[in-house]
């Protein structure tokens, strides 16, 4: 039996703040200067915030758990979050920081597999969360604006698989220890 996926975020976790609607200013601010979404413009901004939902977290709070089933992403709009990576001799390990204007969570809204990685507040932190359901709504409703969405995600996951496949051909190229 499949664990069912969850297509809404855990609200007893998370403090919404409010309707995506409602920060469309800081959400213009943030696309504009990140390189993944400043193709979008004010109008598509305006629309992708109604299919999002903002929320608030303190530091040191899980936003997302490694290996839980879930199907959102996250857009931080404020603060900083660590990626932690459990070990199996190790335990959690931090393999990334993540600033605002980035997003995370983003392979789960695609494939809708387990979370990757757990990713825990540094600091109290603010972020838009999109659901899949979200995501297909958009599609159906704005097939244009969803489509060029969709298309900077996986452009999004195909950079980090890149980057990560950098990282493992410069380990392999190292003389064994």
């Amino acid at each position: 039996m499949t664990t069912p996926i969850a297509n809404t975020i855990p609200m007893q976790d998370y403090q919404l703040a409010g309707p995506g609607s409602e920060f469309t200013l800081r959400l213009r601010q943030l696309f504009a200067s990140s390189k993944l979404l400043e193709v979008f413009d004010a109008e598509s901004v305006d629309i992708l915030a109604d299919y999002m939902q903002v929320y608030r977290m303190p530091a040191g709070a899980t936003l997302l758990h490694e290996g839980e089933h879930s199907d959102f992403a996250i857009l931080l709009i404020e603060g900083e979050v660590h990626v932690m990576k459990t070990h199996t001799t190790r335990g959690a390990q931090q393999i990334a920081v993540i600033p605002a204007g980035k997003l995370i969570g983003e392979m789960s809204l695609i494939d809708r597999e387990p979370r990757f990685a757990s990713c825990v507040a540094e600091t109290e932190v603010l972020f838009a969360v999109l659901t899949r359901q979200g995501l297909l709504d958009l599609l159906e409703e704005h097939p244009k604006l969803g489509s060029l969405l969709l298309m900077r995600l996986v452009a999004l996951v195909s950079n980090r698989l890149r980057q990560t496949s950098a990282r493992l051909v410069s380990l392999m190229s190292q003389p064994a220890a």
